[in-house]
């Protein structure tokens, strides 16, 4: 049997195992996520994770509830002993922030190389399916000299457009650029594929922990009429991250007022939790969102008491003397000469004279 050159190279038994099972992985996740009604909320999670996992695959660490509180206008606490450390978190939230535009967000900017990399991925999966021909097109792009947040962001259209998935997932298998991988073409392709199959499991584990959430607070919500907002309100705050209760109003057609009630309702149940530590333009979540309060930074609140404006400087007072220290100090005479003995020295003078006169009478 000929094996000239155009005979195909028909890929590993690693390869096909790891083709199968990001197949079955990507199928099962759409499915589930097929007009979920926790979609929004689900996008917003699994963006941040994504934007972290990019971020550390490039070196930085960061709290993936730092950047949820960047990105929605909240101040986070800023963890460190000095300002190298702050800076250090400031630099990788900067990073993950880039991460996270490019995977939901692109600019007009970078829609060109958006657009060069759906092109080459379009290519590369035209012979071999989609999955294969990602996983080629993102080797290639990367060996062309190109970086790898345009390919991530063409990947997510390319899922849709090839109806792998239905939303807008960011499952782009960043840990298959992790330190010390092989970049051989036929041990990288495996890897790219698990990476990918286990990404989408990994979101569905998260996925099964939000839905659970959602259930204890429905089944928590303390409705007792059958046309009580109170369900519809917790099916609202789950799908959306972060809801006010203006936002919460507005959905439910209700008033702000009506909506504070539901919200301080839940709060004492335990079935929400309040993340930004305030009084006034307060955002609500659902439970399992402990980690952003955490996070966010407690606005600075004036000391009781005290009016407006920058407070007086206060002036340190001696205390009064007590009578102890009024008492006068007794007077000092003339300072006395401490008495000298000259009798050593004069004692030596002697003996040095003596000893000068026997070496003058030894030469005589």
């Amino acid at each position: 049997m000929s094996t000239g050159p155009c005979q195909p190279v028909l890929p590993g038994n690693a390869l096909y195992t790891a083709l199968t099972r990001a197949a079955l992985a990507m199928g099962r996740l759409d499915q589930r996520l097929h007009a979920h009604p926790l979609l929004p909320a689900i996008l917003f999670r699994e963006r941040l994770e994504a934007a972290r996992v990019c971020a550390s695959v490039d070196g930085h660490v960061i709290d993936p509830w730092h950047l949820a509180a960047v990105l929605e206008g909240l101040r986070p606490r800023l963890p460190g002993e000095d300002a190298l450390e702050r800076g250090g978190v400031i630099d990788s939230a900067t990073v993950a922030f880039g991460h996270y535009q490019w995977l939901a967000r692109p600019s007009a900017e970078q829609a060109p190389q958006i657009r060069d990399a759906l092109a080459l991925l379009r290519a590369e999966a035209n012979p071999v399916g989609p999955l294969l021909g990602a996983a080629r097109g993102f080797h290639k792009w990367i060996d062309t000299g190109n970086s790898r947040a345009p390919m991530r962001s063409a990947l997510i259209a390319f899922w849709q457009e090839t109806r792998l998935l239905r939303v807008k997932l960011p499952l782009t298998a960043p840990q298959a650029f992790a330190a010390e991988t092989a970049w051989e073409k036929s041990s990288w392709l495996p890897r790219f594929l698990s990476c990918l199959a286990h990404e989408a499991e990994e979101m569905e584990v998260r996925i099964t922990d939000m839905e659970r959430q959602w259930r204890h607070a429905r089944l928590h919500d303390g409705a007792c009429r059958s046309n009580s907002r109170a369900g519809t309100a917790i099916d609202l705050i789950a799908a959306f991250p972060l809801l006010s209760a203006t936002s919460l109003a507005d959905k439910l057609g209700v008033s702000v007022k009506t909506a504070c009630i539901l919200l301080d309702r839940f709060l004492e149940k335990g079935i929400v939790i309040e993340v930004t530590h305030r009084s006034a333009r307060r955002l609500f979540a659902l439970k399992g969102f402990e980690p952003l309060r955490d996070t966010i930074q407690p606005p600075r609140r004036p000391m009781p008491g005290r009016k407006r404006g920058r407070p007086r400087r206060e002036v340190q007072q001696d205390p009064p003397p007590t009578a102890e220290q009024d008492r006068p100090l007794p007077a000092l005479g003339a300072p006395q000469p401490p008495g000298v003995s000259y009798a050593d020295l004069e004692e030596a003078i002697a003996l040095v004279e003596a000893a000068i006169s026997r070496m003058q009478t030894t030469r005589v």
